[in-house]
């Protein structure tokens, strides 16, 4: 019996622990959702948008470092 009162509360205490941090996050992305608005209004246009190049040449650079990194690149 005493087993499935351990049991319980283990299961309560996760319950508990998952609801906070759920509660956190939350909190956290209204925070940034609420830094990334604009205060004059502006919408999208107003703001700096990544174009296909832009998204593209990131890529590029990430394959680029990780070939130099694990030696593919850069003669080790």
């Amino acid at each position: 019996m005493g087993r499935l009162f351990l049991f319980v509360a283990l299961l309560a205490a996760l319950v508990v622990i998952v609801f906070v941090l759920m509660a956190i996050a939350g909190r956290i992305l209204d925070a940034g959702q609420n830094m990334l608005r604009t205060a004059n209004g502006q919408t999208k246009e107003g703001h700096m948008v990544p174009t296909p190049f832009q998204k593209i040449t990131y890529a590029a650079l990430i394959v680029l470092l990780f070939g130099v990194s694990t030696g593919w690149l850069g003669g080790l």
